[in-house]
């Protein structure tokens, strides 16, 4: 039995690993918008335009208040209006008309969502609010982004009370069938106290390999460093390819000695630092609108399966807490490139995996990329 267990879970590292290394391969897959082939939607701009979309249906099929955005190559500052003009311009309409039927869609699962938990109340405004200080010019509440990831605030009034509510809404879309998009973007520091010696090692070893690359310049054609090393990655793919496996090695490594760094703790009665951690991967956080009374938030993920578009709704600040206000039955395991979250339910005794830190690498095309992570609900 034994054998077959170590068996086993041999088979679901393997899994695993090919499993990161697809959604890496298919979030580099789409590089640039591309209005003349259908398909060729970047992620930041379906992004982008479903928050600005939905934002729009809500709005009773206006544009919503100008919070201005930033151009990511100009970093100048749009409208809503001019930001969504410029991306519909960048992308075939077909898609285009699929993103808007995805975006129309959650609108009215959201309007209806709030239908059930304020009754009465009629939407007054529709905000857009992804830049720091954009949801406190809405609520009045002080927020960095990280305690407030709403893209989007909804504002409510009752016709009859007079009462004001604020709905923040953090909007994902996924082209896949799962609703299980990632909740969270972690920097190294939340890697484990190995992660900067594990990738210093790695740097050092890649620089040893293949000296040229500290030798490689930003030329004029090079929006930015990066883009050089790219290039020359591209020009030396079996070089590259030696890369990817160191790179698959470090992320193995990172993630063995964080999960082992996590599990000591519990161990050890440290259970605080590892809730607050499980807290940031699932960025199970109330907002401080929440707090302030006057405001509700929620992650609202459209996705797609055969049946066609789906929606879902979670509270990420509510949704956890059972979980992480019982620690001693909470268990944390590495396997593949991933640290794992478990909880032992004490009425049942049935284990379930709840939330998963997935540890990656910025860019597997850029040869010396920094190293990141991210985190979500399973």
């Amino acid at each position: 039995m034994k054998q077959f267990k170590t068996l086993r879970e041999s088979l679901t590292d393997i899994v695993l690993d090919l499993y990161e290394t697809f959604e890496e391969l298919n979030e580099a897959r789409v590089k640039k918008d591309n209005p003349n082939t259908e398909g060729h939607v970047t992620n930041n701009t379906r992004g982008v335009l479903h928050e600005l979309l939905t934002g729009r249906a809500l709005n009773g099929g206006k544009h919503m208040s100008d919070y201005h955005l930033v151009d990511e190559k100009t970093k100048k500052k749009q409208t809503p209006e001019e930001a969504h003009d410029k991306l519909k311009s960048q992308i075939h309409p077909n898609d285009y008309a699929k993103i808007k039927a995805g975006a129309d869609s959650a609108a009215k699962h959201i309007q209806d969502s709030i239908a059930k938990t304020h009754p009465g109340h009629k939407i007054i405004s529709v905000s857009h609010t992804s830049k720091a200080g954009d949801t406190q010019k809405v609520t009045g509440v002080e927020a960095t982004q990280k305690q407030d990831s709403s893209d989007i605030y909804i504002t409510t009034k009752h016709p009859k009370t007079g009462k004001v509510v604020y709905h923040g809404r953090s909007l994902k879309v996924s082209e896949n069938s799962s609703k299980n998009v990632p909740s969270s973007s972690l920097g190294k520091k939340s890697s484990g106290a190995m992660a900067d010696t594990l990738f210093k090692a790695h740097q050092k070893k890649i620089k040893a390999m293949h000296p040229e690359l500290t030798d490689i310049k930003k030329e004029d054609h090079h929006e930015d460093l990066p883009a050089a090393r790219k290039e020359w990655a591209e020009k030396n793919p079996e070089k590259h390819k030696q890369i990817k496996t160191e790179n698959l090695k470090l992320l193995r490594s990172v993630a063995h000695e964080h999960g082992a760094e996590l599990q000591h703790k519990l161990r050890n009665g440290n259970h605080e630092e590892v809730v607050n951690h499980i807290r940031d991967v699932l960025h199970a956080h109330t907002t401080p609108a929440e707090q302030a009374g006057n405001a509700t938030f929620s992650k609202h993920t459209t996705y797609k399966t055969a049946k066609g578009t789906q929606h879902h709704e979670s509270h990420p600040g509510h949704d956890y807490e059972h979980i992480l206000n019982d620690h001693k039955n909470i268990r944390v395991e590495a396997r593949g490139t991933g640290v794992h979250f478990y909880h032992t339910d004490p009425k049942t005794g049935v284990e379930k995996k709840f939330a998963t830190q997935t540890h990656k690498l910025d860019s597997q095309s850029d040869p010396l990329s920094t190293l990141k992570s991210a985190g979500k609900a399973t």
